[in-house]
């Protein structure tokens, strides 16, 4: 009888093969459910923020431009360019206000003629000129309201002013950067699973509301007007805390020179020759159109002008500005500081934004200093603001929100929340 041989050890699968199967197996698994996630989750995604109006630009002008009162607030992207240059074409407006977030408060009620808000369009000379030459392809305005960033001038924040560079990105969309917000979103608290579930109530009548397009507008009236100026009621009327509370982190970039403080370099005298050179060609362009052109330095706030004062050899390109810009033909209104429009720090939604009120003296201090403007302005309905809501933010505006503004700062800002919220503009 053949004695039996034993098992041959390579026939049998080892320890760590049959580790390595099962984990083949438990990866696999995690992949096909993931694709089968994917497959629900993206299309509702897709769902979810066409019915919040987060990436229906296209949705959100046509309901605008049709004389509805809406707001834009997308949580998608704050790339505003897509959006303004779409509202722009479809207003076709005599006059326009141009420039970074700090022109956004100017209001079409305080125009006599059709005006569009298009700031936020520019964050250096570069996309400044690329974003203008974009307007008049679209449509030539008869006059265009120009604000000034006083960190343009300044190499550190922009190295090249003539550099050639796209408007915009096209940043509301429905790509994979766009789908995974709404999931993002509910995991970071920032939606509930109510608000995640607005497309499925919806269909019984109680999801999104049809005259907010973005989920800042559904949520807090956050968003873009029909004339794109900025509603920021969130923090005005005490629904979120203040980002800058008492301006402590404009104060913080001022005392560290960072971010739009960077100070100057040694030796610099004033704003960049280069950089003046670049805004002079982008006035230039506009009044070889024929456009006329108002210039104006966007205003800090008091405490913030202070602390820039106690060394103001690190900030010549704000202080020596007007004078620069002077030097090239281009008379600029400077409201750096608005104590000299009879504004303060209780008109300011943070340390470099001045609110609706401050931007209703700017406007009306321009059209003193250029008569043209007169052709545009609502002479009575701005000085209506600045003489019943000196020391707000925001005029009340029942289509945008009934809370009345609140003290949101502590700065201990007389009739905050006394005078009732909800009430039309004049």
């Amino acid at each position: 009888m053949r004695a039996s041989l034993p098992p041959d050890p390579e026939a049998r699968p080892t320890p760590s093969d049959a580790a390595a199967a099962w984990l083949r197996r438990y990866f696999l698994t995690l992949l096909l459910l993931g694709l089968a996630g994917l497959l629900l989750l993206a299309p509702y995604a897709a769902w979810w923020l066409h019915a919040s109006g987060d990436a229906a630009v296209e949705r959100a002008v046509a309901a605008q431009a049709s004389g509805r009162f809406a707001l834009f607030g997308s949580g998608v992207s704050q790339d505003f360019v897509d959006y303004k240059l779409q509202l722009y074409a479809a207003l076709r407006p005599d006059i326009a206000a141009v420039g970074s977030s700090r022109v956004m408060q100017f209001r079409g009620a305080w125009f006599r003629r059709p005006f569009c808000n298009m700031g936020g369009v520019a964050g250096n000379l570069a996309v400044l000129r690329s974003t203008v030459d974009a307007m008049l392809r679209l449509h030539r305005p008869r006059a265009v309201i120009l604000g000034l960033d006083f960190w343009w001038f300044l190499p550190q924040w922009e190295a090249e002013p003539f550099q050639e560079v796209p408007p915009t990105a096209g940043s509301y969309n429905y790509g994979f950067a766009s789908l995974k917000k709404p999931w993002q979103w509910l995991l970071e608290g920032k939606i509930s699973l109510r608000e995640l579930a607005a497309p499925l109530l919806g269909l019984a009548g109680s999801g999104f509301r049809e005259d907010r397009f973005g989920i800042m507008a559904q949520q807090t009236d956050d968003g873009f007007g029909p004339d794109g100026s900025w509603y920021a009621t969130a923090e005005v009327t005490g629904q979120k805390p203040p980002l800058d509370f008492q301006f402590r982190d404009t104060l913080a970039q001022v005392a560290q020179g960072s971010r739009a403080f960077f100070r100057a370099r040694p030796g610099q005298e004033g704003p960049s020759g280069e950089h003046l050179d670049a805004l002079a060609e982008i006035w230039c362009r506009l009044r070889s159109r024929g456009v006329q052109t108002f210039v104006f330095i966007a205003p800090l706030s008091g405490r913030v002008l202070d602390a820039m004062r106690r060394t103001p050899e690190a900030w010549p390109h704000l202080f020596r500005l007007r004078e620069a810009l002077a030097a090239r033909g281009i008379d600029a209104l400077d409201c750096t500081d608005p104590r000299a429009l009879a504004s303060d720090d209780c008109e300011f939604i943070d340390g470099f934004h001045g609110g609706e009120v401050t931007y209703a003296r700017i406007l009306r201090r321009m059209a003193d200093r250029w008569p043209a403007l007169l052709a545009f302005v609502d002479m009575e309905r701005i000085d209506a603001v600045i003489r019943d809501w000196p020391g707000h933010v925001l005029v009340p505006d029942s289509r945008v929100t009934t809370l009345p503004e609140t003290d949101f700062m502590r700065f201990g800002c007389p009739g905050r929340g006394t005078r009732g919220g909800g009430e039309d503009r004049p």
